[in-house]
């Protein structure tokens, strides 16, 4: 693994070592927002049916999303509360269906892969093997994601393959207030 994360980083500028540089820290007293998801408004498109976005939220490397047609992927994370975000942890294979370049959006509902093509993403993430190994974190401009009720990452590509995959999905930083969104009732 550990040749494998620096041979990555030298045939990839772009990657691990790049995003880390630019990227602040992570600031101390971030947390996993894993239990601030609204796991039931979550949802994918391009997904493989036998291998659905909510295998990232299982803990288990063995299950995993992938995508269906090709290798493009488009998540929407919807949380209960107001975050702030400070990074992201992949978790993926160690092959060529490992994501390679993801656009993240803040707080943009329905967005299809028409959209996410035509707008300006907060963040893009030129990810490496090294980045999916599941104690790494990608740091993310905390300036851009201080008041996110959702985020939508958009897999534009990966190392080559026909299909994406990816085994895990874990998101890090604070709330920003104590109002659970799931507790609003639609009107009308």
């Amino acid at each position: 693994r550990r040749l494998i994360t620096m041979a990555a980083a030298l045939m990839n500028p772009r990657g691990a070592a790049a995003a880390q540089a630019a990227a602040p820290p992570t600031p101390v007293g971030d947390i996993d927002l894993g239990d601030i998801i609204d796991k039931k408004q979550c949802f994918c498109l391009n997904e493989d049916p036998a291998h659905p976005h909510t295998n990232l939220f299982m803990g288990d490397e063995r299950l995993f999303l992938q995508s269906d047609s090709d290798e493009q992927l488009l998540v929407h994370i919807q949380f209960n509360e107001v975050v702030k975000l400070s990074a992201i942890s992949f978790v993926g294979p160690e092959d060529e269906s490992a994501p390679l370049t993801i656009k993240v959006f803040a707080n943009r509902l329905n967005l299809g892969f028409s959209d996410v093509e035509d707008l300006k993403a907060e963040q893009v993430l030129d990810l490496t093997p090294a980045d999916m190994l599941a104690d790494s974190q990608t740091n993310l401009y905390a300036v851009k994601f201080t008041r996110v009720t959702s985020l939508t990452l958009f897999i534009e590509e990966n190392n080559g393959d026909d299909v994406s995959k990816l085994s895990g999905l874990k998101f890090f930083g604070q709330t920003v207030a104590g109002t659970n969104m799931s507790e609003f009732k639609k009107v009308g």
